[in-house]
């Protein structure tokens, strides 16, 4: 009995720990910090596309990094350039 008592609360904290190493905030390893739409962390390269400008338009702030504003605003302006070449291409 006192065997699977031990066994329970080693299984029980090493769940715990587990868990509790798996709940990182957006932004802890080098990322933006916003969290998009579908629950994800945005990366750096899909932030105006997924968030736009500014990023707290679509996307929810958790460690968000200095420049990620910035960042935001110039990949909005990449994806209207981007759409713009698009329907030249299509109409030209």
């Amino acid at each position: 009995m006192i065997k699977l008592y031990r066994m329970s609360i080693t299984a029980f904290v090493a769940l715990v720990a587990a868990t509790s190493l798996a709940e990182a905030a957006c932004g802890d390893r080098g990322g933006p910090g916003y969290r998009g739409p579908d629950g994800k962390c945005v990366s750096w390269e899909a932030l105006g596309r997924v968030c736009g400008s500014p990023p707290s338009m679509r996307c929810a702030g958790e460690k968000i990094a200095p420049d990620a504003d910035d960042a935001a605003g110039k990949g909005q302006g990449i994806q209207e350039q981007k759409k713009r070449q698009h329907e030249l291409r299509k109409n030209g």
